[in-house]
């Protein structure tokens, strides 16, 4: 593997001291050799649109999704119990490099520019170990995994699988920071089914209110997040209207240089649009979208003032939004898109709502089909889950997906890219998906 990248100018990082959670950046370029004993494979990926894997069965395309995901979150020991050889990763600040040295031991070797490659040996046999029954104990404590027994085999195995405890004695910070580092999100056809959650419990409560559909937990998390947003519209309009008549009397009497009319009006159109745009996601009333300010003495240096400190006022309360508008906006589009007969809202009353545009009937998330209601998950997903910089992986979306929707979600998901910074890896068997698009395709076929 080339690690030239380590010469590239670059000023000089802050000690590990100072920075716990150094970020690798994006994922360029993975490698691995010996999987299962004879597959090589290595691709790039491509950050501004979905890299997509394929080959045939056994080739190893969700083996290759799976140890990135273990990687990233720091799980070494699924990684050592597969077949390979050795691993790279190469991403925009750092490669590592894993090693498999013997069945259960692994040596890892981080580099990043101007620092010392650091190495780490993880050990299966190190692992601590827990009986059975504290085992279950210490899962229904640490994630509320309350009715163990009617989970089925699968499931538990599942479960212990993934939150298998690792020895944190021995292990480096750099190794601890990996999931901070290379943040990565693996969703399968199993995480988009319509899976049932437990809510949180009440504070200070010490029982489950029940149990919600994730559809349902998607969109009270939605509702949370729109809630708390207008909590800080109205928080930063009151400071605003509090000190308004003050603040334009100032700019009155400083004589500052506001523009002319065609500036004024210049900029009460760009309100305008930012209102429209947040009026059509729901997050304020069309009332509040005003028609023109053309009857205003424009001409009037002081009208000009107390007009501009309007506007910038209302610029900045609006700008409260803009973290929620830029994942709303896109989640909004993305359903009315793929939503047929159906309406897409904000409700000031109700929150997130999805009518019928036939009976005008409002519709329950859980009385979507199954596959709406997978496309309403997956999109949650990446925009309102993933922070930006995450790797999202996807194996076999067309499981998911209709097969009119298939022909579609690669721009879907570019689109999905561009407001939440995520970038992605899929993994597919299916041509309408790939529509075309084999300059995004990496055979795993050889």
């Amino acid at each position: 593997m080339d690690d030239s990248f380590l010469e590239r100018p670059g000023s000089r990082g802050p000690d590990d001291q100072d920075v716990k959670f150094a970020h690798f950046g994006r994922l360029l370029h993975y490698s691995v050799s010996g999987l299962f004993g004879y597959y090589d494979h290595e691709f790039d990926l491509d950050v501004d649109e979905p890299t997509i894997l394929t080959g045939a069965n056994g080739t190893g395309k969700t083996t290759v999704l799976r140890s990135i995901d273990w990687i990233s979150r720091g799980h070494f020991g699924p990684l050592g119990r597969i077949e390979f050889g050795t691993m790279i990763l190469l991403f925009e600040e750092a490669m590592l490099e894993i090693q498999k040295v013997s069945n259960g031991h692994l040596e890892l070797q981080l580099k990043r520019r101007t620092e010392t490659a650091k190495f780490w040996h993880y050990s299966l046999e190190s692992e601590s170990r827990l009986t059975p029954s504290m085992e279950i104990f210490r899962l229904r404590e640490a994630i509320g995994i309350e009715d163990w027994d009617e989970l089925s085999p699968d499931e538990r195995n599942l479960l212990i699988h993934r939150y298998a405890p690792e020895p944190e004695s021995d292990k480096p910070e750099w190794v601890s920071s990996l999931p901070k580092s290379f943040p990565a999100l693996f969703v399968t056809d199993q995480r988009l089914a319509p899976e049932r959650r437990r809510r949180p419990k009440k504070r200070g409560g010490g029982e489950t209110i029940g149990v919600v559909a994730a559809i349902e937990a998607a969109v009270l998390h939605i509702n949370d997040e729109v809630q708390r947003y207008k909590s800080l519209y109205g928080t930063a309009s009151q400071s605003l209207d509090r000190n308004f008549p003050r603040r334009v009397f100032s700019a009155i009497s400083s004589q500052r240089e506001f523009g002319g009319s065609k500036d004024v009006l210049r900029e009460f159109q760009e309100v305008q649009a930012l209102r429209s745009s947040l009026a059509t996601t729901g997050l304020i009333s069309p009332t509040e979208i005003e028609d023109s300010i053309n009857d205003l003495p424009l001409n009037n240096p002081d009208s000009v003032a107390l007009i501009a400190t309007y506007l910038s006022d209302t610029r900045e309360k609006l700008s409260t939004f803009e973290p929620l508008r830029q994942r709303l906006e896109p989640f909004i589009e993305f359903l009315r898109r793929h939503y047929k007969n159906k309406e897409i809202r904000i409700d000031d009353k109700d929150g997130f709502k999805i009518a019928s545009t036939r009976t005008g009937e409002d519709i329950s998330p859980v009385h979507l089909s199954s596959g709406e209601q997978q496309m309403f998950i997956l999109a949650h997903k990446l925009l309102f889950e993933a922070p930006p910089g995450t790797l999202v992986m996807i194996d076999e979306p067309e499981l998911s997906l209709h097969v009119l929707w298939q022909s579609t979600f690669v721009d879907d998901l570019t689109e999905i890219s561009a407001a939440s910074g995520t970038y992605f890896l899929l993994a597919t068997h299916s041509p309408t998906l790939i529509a075309g698009r084999t300059d995004l395709r990496r055979s795993l076929d050889g």
